[in-house]
């Protein structure tokens, strides 16, 4: 079986940054990641939501890691994506 190149692998992000990290450092971090495709500051119990896009598994793994290592994030909980729902209304 052969999968298509354009298969992407996406998840959501809930970022809680380290009290000793500014925004500014998350934000300059995400502008520099490939498999960024948009960002929220959240005001709630979290920073920020991330929305990421990677055509395979292992990059998206990745991009959460450094998230963590790089972003300076104290908690990423990862959602993944499975399907993208249709909101118009189907015909009786």
């Amino acid at each position: 079986m052969t999968m298509s190149n354009d298969v992407r692998h996406e998840a959501i992000v809930c970022v809680r940054l380290k009290t000793t990290i500014a925004g500014s450092h998350l934000l300059e971090h995400l502008r520099a990641q490939p498999f960024v495709t948009s960002a929220w500051w959240i005001a709630a119990d979290i920073d920020a939501v991330v929305l990421l896009s990677a055509p395979s598994m292992r990059e998206l793994h990745r991009a959460v890691a450094d998230l963590r290592l790089l972003g300076g994030a104290q908690d990423a909980d990862t959602h993944m994506v499975l399907r993208q729902m249709s909101l118009t209304a189907q015909p009786r």
